[in-house]
């Protein structure tokens, strides 16, 4: 299956682009597309537990299996003032 990762944030500087496409297979879950991506970006392998998930308005945990076409949100822990 495919699914689109969207790279919020810092996650953009760390993947060096706003999107990423992943073919996974049929029982793909968030723990599996992240895997994925920790193995093509070490950048972002150094912060994976720091992220969040999300898919539309609900963050969703690891174990949450993957549909064809589904896009991800990778949202990095945010700070200001």
């Amino acid at each position: 299956m495919r699914i689109v990762i969207e790279c919020c944030g810092a996650s953009q500087r760390w993947c060096g682009a706003e999107s990423v496409s992943l073919d996974l297979g049929e029982t793909a879950t968030v723990s599996s597309a992240l895997d994925r991506m920790a193995e093509r970006y070490p950048e972002l392998a150094a912060r994976r537990e720091t992220l969040a998930v999300a898919i539309g308005d609900q963050i969703v945990h690891a174990g949450r299996a993957l549909a064809e076409g589904e896009r991800l949100a990778l949202i990095p822990p945010v700070s200001g003032g």
